[in-house]
């Protein structure tokens, strides 16, 4: 077996996921998405998670709309999802000096006004692992730094917002999101020593 089309592979897998975690993030799940997750591939996705998938209808997308808004919008209690406010305690700190200097290498599908938003960053990182996944060696360190920069915060984040929500689906995509960065804290330390 080659093992960088595993790699490749592998690589491709964990993009995917920051653009489900950065979907999640940025957007209440509403009747489309919550369809599409019905859908034969993702239901085998969340089985491997664990989660079960709320019915596709208007409670369920209202009940799914309230715990967004309990866990990420507020207006008390609540997670916010800015790296700023996490690390610095206010929002557009120095974080988005550095996420400017991002922003020049890789450009968001997302236009987010803060830029230090996690969704934004989490969509920002999918693109980045798969330049990864088919570039030369140039661009592979740029995943770690980014990581290390703009992702590895956010296992906190996701550990406030699995203990604040109040839905199945919520609190279990949450702490599958958390565990998700605790594993990818060690891949990218591995990845570094290689």
């Amino acid at each position: 077996m080659n093992m960088n089309a595993e790699t490749g592979c592998e690589t491709i897998a964990r993009a995917g996921l920051y653009e489900l975690y950065a979907r999640i993030l940025l957007h209440e799940i509403d009747l489309n998405t919550l369809a599409l997750f019905q859908t034969a591939d993702w239901m085998t996705c969340f089985s491997a998670l664990q989660i079960e998938i709320p019915p596709v209808n208007e409670e369920s997308v209202e009940a799914l709309a309230v715990d967004y808004c309990k866990v990420f919008i507020g207006p008390k209690d609540f997670c916010p999802p800015y790296q700023s406010v996490w690390e610095t305690g206010h929002l557009q700190s120095d974080v988005i000096d550095s996420m400017n200097e991002y922003l020049q290498v890789v450009s968001p599908v997302t236009t987010e006004s803060i830029k230090d938003h996690a969704g934004l960053q989490f969509e920002m990182m999918a693109q980045i692992l798969r330049v990864e996944a088919g570039s030369d060696e140039s661009l592979r360190q740029l995943p770690r730094a980014f990581f290390h920069d703009h992702i590895a915060w956010s296992e906190r984040m996701f550990g406030l917002a699995a203990s604040l929500a109040e839905t199945d689906f919520y609190s279990g995509l949450l702490e599958a999101a958390q565990a998700f960065l605790a594993s990818e804290k060690t891949t990218m330390q591995f990845n570094q020593e290689c």
